[in-house]
């Protein structure tokens, strides 16, 4: 294998099999917790009409390139992947990799993040973005934005989203991160992430903006967001005002915090402060 591996992710339902993404595009798969790997070159049969949207931006190009951000599971459907590429668009396989269908339509600037379904639903999925955040009811097919309440809805170049996660309850709650732009325009702008963390109580359909803990105008741009591994109602999240190199110099650590939410969101308090910035994290049972 040759690349860079960019993530990991583990089947729910049996833990020995463990899917890596890495770049340039590519994906294996392993059955045996990682020991041995195996290509899921199925996914690179696509037509030039696709693969021509497998970039990066134009500076970075011979600098870097596309990969694949996250590979997601269905957790009810082991047989159902959705990968997302970095820039490239939304992939689906209903064989577990074996062949793909690419789920992009809709969304014109696919530089992806993260996607996730509704709970008990394997038709309506939800994705982030670098240029909006996005619901899909026909498992991907078609794609619409969901912004109402977000900062900078519905603008071109300012509604970027990054890790999301539902919370379970009788209704689901979505927590979301977001700022104001990408890392390129934050460069370019000349400004910070002024990042946010939004909810939303009813699918998506309208979002309110998490103030409580938080400065209201946050510097920091909150990167990754983590269930608490034994409280349903807790969250943790990495913020910081440095990047991994988008229109930053990758060798400044900037500065971050790493917060904890005990009330699904609504409020917020640091773990730990002063640290650089948190681009990934994992908790785990101590």
């Amino acid at each position: 294998m040759e690349g860079d591996v960019r993530t990991f992710t583990v089947d729910p339902r049996d833990e020995r099999i463990v899917y890596m993404g890495i770049g340039p595009i590519r994906l294996f798969s392993s059955e045996d917790g990682g020991t041995k790997w195996e290509p899921l070159d199925g996914m690179l049969d696509f037509s030039e009409e696709v693969t021509k949207k497998w970039d990066v931006p134009p500076r970075l190009r011979g600098i870097e390139k596309p990969h694949v951000r996250h590979i997601f599971i269905h957790p009810d459907d082991q047989n159902l992947l959705f990968v997302l590429l970095e820039h490239g668009g939304v992939l689906l396989s209903r064989d577990r990799g074996l062949t793909w269908e690419d789920r992009s339509a809709g969304i014109d600037y696919v530089d992806m993040h993260y996607v996730g379904n509704y709970p008990g639903s394997k038709e309506r999925y939800y994705v982030s973005s670098a240029r909006g955040f996005f619901r899909s009811d026909d498992a991907g097919k078609h794609w619409h934005r969901v912004e109402n309440g977000m900062p900078w809805a519905y603008t071109e170049l300012h509604s970027y989203s990054h890790e999301w996660h539902f919370l379970p309850g009788d209704t689901p709650r979505m927590v979301l991160c977001g700022g104001r732009g990408s890392p390129g325009v934050w460069a370019r702008e000349k400004m910070n992430p002024q990042g946010h963390i939004l909810l939303s109580d009813d699918g998506g359909e309208n979002w309110r903006i998490a103030t409580r803990g938080l400065a209201k105008e946050n510097p920091w741009m909150p990167w990754v967001l983590l269930h608490h591994p034994s409280d349903e109602n807790s969250l943790f999240c990495g913020m910081g005002d440095g990047s991994r190199g988008y229109g930053f110099d990758a060798r400044v650590r900037g500065k971050g915090a790493f917060c904890v939410s005990r009330d699904r969101g609504d409020s917020w308090e640091p773990v730990m402060s002063d640290t650089p910035s948190i681009l990934t994290a994992w908790v785990a049972v101590h």
